[in-house]
């Protein structure tokens, strides 16, 4: 049996002890909202809802992303950008600037973001 979103997030839930709708106050949304995320595998909630119930139930935004089918799901890709939110901007300019260096022709075919230009 596949690991599903709401599958993820409902045993989540039940691990810590929360209902479908305290879950649903917690991240200010409506008791279907949350209800038809755990049972609809066919929902694709937005964004800003997956990150809010992850900050709550302390799961991992990436990878809730990753099985909204919203990025890849890249285990290596997780734990860099976790290490990065406990880096300070002088350590994550120092991070970037080696990997830009040691995979220079992998950063060039990635391209830039509007945010890097």
């Amino acid at each position: 049996m596949s690991t599903t979103l709401g599958k993820v997030i409902a045993e989540r839930r039940d691990e810590l002890g929360y209902t479908q709708r305290e879950l649903a106050r917690a991240v200010k949304r409506s008791n279907a909202t949350i209800s038809r995320i755990e049972t609809d595998d066919n929902l694709t909630p937005d964004n800003q809802t997956l990150k809010d119930i992850a900050e709550f139930l302390k799961l991992d935004y990436n990878y809730l992303l990753a099985l909204n089918n919203q990025i890849d799901d890249e285990p290596e890709i997780r734990m860099i950008q976790r290490a990065a939110k406990n880096m300070t901007p002088e350590q994550l300019e120092s991070m970037m600037g080696i990997l830009q260096k040691q995979f220079k022709e992998a950063f060039a075919k990635a391209g830039k973001d509007k945010k890097d230009i």
